[in-house]
């Protein structure tokens, strides 16, 4: 077993080690600790199979969920995670109204992020708008409690950190991070319009 410079075992290897199940059953510290809140109410709408990677992933293989902005409706990035010729997904997205849409399963590994190595490692939200809009507190809400039902399942920590490794298989800062803060990237979304205390303080509460 792989351990860090204070020999302890990282996390990864920790859920790996007790078995931690995926997204077919409790994982994460919410496996650990007994107890799951129930997954928030989502509306199943698939990303064609060409936009995504199949994968077997859970507790121990997430370290990291991704906040991004369409720059359009919650219903046009669905729309175009289903076009074949996309070449881009998200597991999920929140419209400004707070209504919730999947389109990849947790396990698989969606093309969000802008690279294979944090698309590998992390679940990527995507929000109705526009980076130079305002957001509602209705998606805020509605988001933040997703986020944090994948944070309990996974074992992502609830926070915002923002010192973000190159290597996202390193979970030691893992938590919630901007599509702008993956490295290499070239996207500004969420944007400075995206109040980060609000919204970790919402998740914290869930």
């Amino acid at each position: 077993m792989q351990e860090n410079s204070s020999g302890n075992s990282t996390r990864r290897d920790v859920l790996k080690h007790l078995g931690a199940v995926g997204v077919a059953g409790l994982g994460g510290a919410a496996a650990m600790s007994g107890t799951a809140a129930a997954k928030p109410s989502v509306d199943w709408e698939p990303a064609d199979s060409s936009n995504f990677s199949g994968a077997n992933r859970g507790a121990g293989y997430i370290d990291w969920v991704i906040i991004h902005t369409v720059q359009g409706s919650a219903s046009s990035a669905v729309n175009w995670f289903q076009n074949p010729d996309a070449n881009v997904s998200a597991h999920y997205t929140v419209s400004e109204s707070g209504y919730e849409y999947q389109s990849v399963s947790d396990q698989n590994i969606a093309w969000h992020a802008g690279g294979s190595n944090y698309n590998t490692y992390s679940v990527g939200i995507e929000h109705g708008g526009y980076v130079s809009g305002t957001y509602e507190d209705a998606q805020y809400r509605a988001s933040a409690k997703l986020a944090s039902w994948l944070c309990d399942q996974y074992g992502v920590p609830k926070q915002h950190p923002s010192n973000v490794p190159y290597d996202a298989a390193n979970p030691a800062n893992g938590g919630i991070i901007a599509h702008s803060q993956v490295p290499e990237s070239t996207h500004t979304d969420p944007g400075s319009n995206w109040d980060w205390g609000y919204y970790i303080d919402l998740v914290n509460s869930y």
